[in-house]
């Protein structure tokens, strides 16, 4: 992960257009952010191959590959292709019970919708509108 003030590279892996560009959004206002954007688990994982992303945002329900399953690909990567953090989106309440979420591989659960502080929270990003 970089450390405050550098840029975060993520990658966002949501399959609902108008979700993915609303978080692309989100991301743009709180800055430091560079943002790739993919509409499936295959495209998303060809993308962090290439792009070796800091943060995942992976959303939970997609069709053909859901996040679960995307998650269960990344731990057969290599240690280095994984991304520094791996949040997981989702509109279920408490998908993933807190004490199994390090064997999944994942850091934290962001319930959908969230607002954009807790966006900025989630990507270890200062809340713009914060004064």
């Amino acid at each position: 992960m970089p450390e405050n003030g550098q840029t975060k590279k993520i990658l966002v892996i949501e399959d609902e257009e108008s979700v993915r560009m609303a978080i692309e959004a989100g991301l743009e206002v709180i800055g430091d952010c560079e943002v790739r954007l993919a509409p499936d688990a295959d495209t998303g994982m060809k993308m962090l191959k290439e792009s070796r992303p800091d943060i995942l945002l992976l959303d939970l329900v997609m069709p053909v590959t859901d996040g679960m399953e995307f998650l269960r690909m990344l731990r057969a990567e290599p240690g280095e292709a994984r991304p520094g953090k791996v949040i997981l989106m989702t509109a279920h309440s408490n998908p993933v019970p807190e004490d199994n979420m390090a064997a999944l591989g994942l850091d934290q659960v962001l319930e959908k919708p969230f607002r954009l502080h807790e966006l900025a929270e989630a990507v270890g990003a200062k809340d713009p509108f914060e004064n």
